[in-house]
């Protein structure tokens, strides 16, 4: 929610670039923990730093129209779970080099002393290539619409003093300024159904990410799986 109401503010690129800045340091962070509270903390920083991504779905909205805009959606989600399953799977396959490639890393102290640095570090660098892909690509999408007293400052001896074109009831168009909505009015019956069943959607799926590798890495005899990380 905080990182929605920044983009208003400061546009959307800024905050998606703070997402994936704080995505790649996390991702460092997490693979050199040695304690419980401290991949617990910046666990946590992780995912604060993560909820900037949910900037891209109003950046979808405002680069679409009504004839693209549900399969850029559908895009989106597709994408999203194809990385979800890929990022999984070369992570798990990269948990403890010296171990599992002793001919490629048998010799490094680092991984040694931190297996799971290597799954970070490909992580990270995803992140990094798309911070710069982000910086020197990605446009700005918000449109920062000026307010009526910026309108009428806007007045010079070359303004007509009859508007060129008028809606019905003679008002001109550059003075029908929408006026932002307050979080109350956008809350309609039909919005807070729409989060009420998004929210569950969310705590279900999240529940399943989080509990499943716990109950595959179980042993068999506490009624696990019994498996060791890279195959999770």
């Amino acid at each position: 929610m905080c990182w929605g109401i920044l983009s208003d503010r400061i546009g959307r690129r800024p905050v998606v670039l703070i997402g994936l800045l704080g995505d790649l340091l996390t991702f460092v962070l997490f693979g050199v923990s040695k304690s419980f509270t401290w991949a617990l903390v910046v666990r946590c920083l992780n995912g604060f730093f993560t909820g900037g991504t949910v900037v891209i779905k109003p950046m979808i909205a405002e680069i679409s129209d009504n004839t693209n805009r549900a399969r850029m959606m559908s895009m989106f989600a597709l994408m999203w779970h194809v990385g979800s399953m890929l990022g999984g799977a070369i992570g798990g396959l990269l948990v403890d080099p010296v171990k599992n490639y002793p001919w490629l890393f048998g010799d490094s102290v680092l991984f040694r002393e931190y297996p799971y640095l290597l799954s970070c570090l490909v992580g990270s660098s995803i992140s990094l290539f798309g911070l710069v892909v982000g910086f020197f690509c990605l446009e700005e999408t918000l449109v920062i619409k000026p307010t009526t007293a910026q309108i009428n400052n806007t007045a010079s001896e070359t303004t007509p003093l009859v508007p060129e074109t008028q809606d019905e009831e003679g008002r001109s168009e550059n003075n029908m300024i929408i006026e932002p909505l307050s979080t109350w009015d956008i809350l309609t019956p039909t919005v807070i159904r729409v989060l009420v069943t998004n929210t569950i959607l969310y705590v279900a799926i999240g529940m399943y990410n989080q509990l499943y590798p716990i109950f595959a890495a179980t042993d068999i005899a506490d009624r696990g799986l019994g498996m060791d990380p890279r195959t999770i």
